[in-house]
């Protein structure tokens, strides 16, 4: 799967599962949000990095509990965000379109890039424009 793909793939995840459970704001209805959602990363990141390994290989996820599938989404949004950009990336990238990439791309979509980039900022965000809730 090429970007593109990986970006409608995980925007299309996202959408199925948001629809499934509830907002997210019904898992942080405590004022510390950031502690929550900090709390919230550390007790779902071994469940979901295996949920997600098993779906970047099956097309399938695994049950998961409504807190995980709430985490699930913020990896889902931030992957579809960045490849989506890098579907758009300018040369001297190049893309391939071999099925070997699928599981490669969405693992480091929402393992590796999600641990390096995706959550510490939405963590600064949060703070930054919640302070009186941290």
């Amino acid at each position: 799967m090429n970007w593109e793909q990986i970006c409608i793939l995980c925007q299309t995840e996202f959408e199925k599962l948001e629809a499934e459970i509830p907002p997210s704001a019904e898992f942080f209805r405590e004022k510390n949000v950031s502690d929550i959602l900090l709390r919230y990363e550390k007790e779902t990141t071994r469940d979901l990095e295996a949920a997600i390994r098993e779906f970047a290989t099956t097309n399938q996820w695994p049950s998961l509990t409504p807190i995980q599938q709430a985490m699930l989404l913020f990896r889902l949004d931030f992957a579809a965000s960045v490849a989506c950009l890098l579907a758009q990336q300018p040369a001297p990238w190049t893309d391939t379109d071999e099925p070997s990439q699928k599981e490669h791309r969405l693992c480091w979509l929402m393992l590796f890039a999600w641990d390096n980039e995706g959550f510490p900022r939405l963590q600064k965000s949060i703070q930054r424009l919640c302070p009186s809730v941290t």
